[in-house]
């Protein structure tokens, strides 16, 4: 693997003092361990060191990482799959909800599916994908979708969705000030992101499929989140719960954590402590994943 790069300033509060947190493996592709460290400051946890923007590539070079591929292989492939395909849906509905417009900019939209939805009932629909794979498979679909996000044009949006991204960008307040010029005065931002305060985060420890070390280079809560939307002109407006990713976290968090395990009894497991990690949630408030509704300050 090539050099690792120091990440010496929060993207949150711009704080220089870190300390070390936990130490996660990539079980994905290199099987690699990488440590999380956490702000002195604010308490923001990174990936640190972390992958240069030209190497983090051959950290997604797997059939497995299916947000890319569309793969329906294994198990969880196919749970991940038939999720999604129900989720689609429901997406659409929460936006319908929050836009008056019917444009929308989707950034790391895969291989298009949530996109298709969109355009399929009556969406402008534009993508942002910089996989050569998942791009073409979107382009397939009779999208329009360009490589990054310095390739569009002035264009505003009535909906910015970034569904599981902003843990995945480099420099994520730099690319949440360019979507603040790409964001309608009107429109709202989407974000979907795991939350490291979940039930299911605590009880996998360093096995939570959550980490996904070093492709996710930066592991948000719900007030860090808030403290960096802010921080780029946004105001958080609402919180809503992502309940399916419980179980899809904790099925993979299971065959990371117990591998030799029966794969009947790993899914009995992960769909126990799913149903666990949404029961504590439901007090907590803290869910597996949140979806962050945003729109621009005032």
């Amino acid at each position: 693997m090539r050099a690792l790069i120091e990440i010496k300033k929060c993207p949150v509060c711009n704080g220089t003092g870190f300390k070390s947190f936990i130490e996660c493996e990539d079980y994905l592709v290199t099987h690699s361990k990488f440590t999380l460290q956490k702000c002195a400051a604010c308490g923001f946890t990174l990936t640190n060191p972390q992958p240069s923007p030209a190497d983090i590539g051959i950290y997604y070079e797997s059939e497995n990482y299916i947000s890319h591929t569309g793969g329906k292989k294994s198990l969880f492939d196919r749970a991940y799959t038939f999720v999604r395909s129900k989720m689609l849906k429901t997406k659409r509905i929460l936006i319908e909800k929050n836009s008056t417009g019917r444009t929308i900019l989707d950034i790391g939209c895969g291989t298009g599916d949530f996109l298709n939805e969109m355009k399929k009932n009556g969406w402008a629909s534009v993508g942002v994908e910089p996989s050569a794979t998942a791009r073409q498979k979107a382009q397939e679909k009779d999208l329009r979708i360009i490589e990054n996000i310095e390739g569009l044009d002035n264009t505003q949006y009535d909906i910015v969705t970034l569904w599981h991204v902003l843990e995945h960008l480099h420099s994520p307040d730099a690319q949440l000030k360019k979507i603040h010029q790409l964001l309608k005065n009107t429109g709202k931002l989407i974000v979907a992101l795991p939350n490291l305060e979940s039930y299911d985060a605590n009880y996998y420890q360093a096995y939570w499929a959550g980490y996904d070390v070093p492709r996710h280079l930066w592991h948000f809560n719900k007030s860090t989140i808030r403290k960096i939307l802010e921080a780029n002109g946004f105001q958080l407006l609402q919180i809503a719960p992502m309940k399916f990713d419980s179980f899809y976290v904790s099925l993979l968090s299971e065959s990371y954590k117990n591998p030799n395990r029966n794969k009947l009894y790993q899914a009995i497991c992960a769909l126990l402590q799913g149903i666990k990690s949404n029961w504590k949630a439901s007090r907590s408030m803290n869910y597996s994943s949140h979806i962050y509704i945003a729109t621009k300050c005032e």
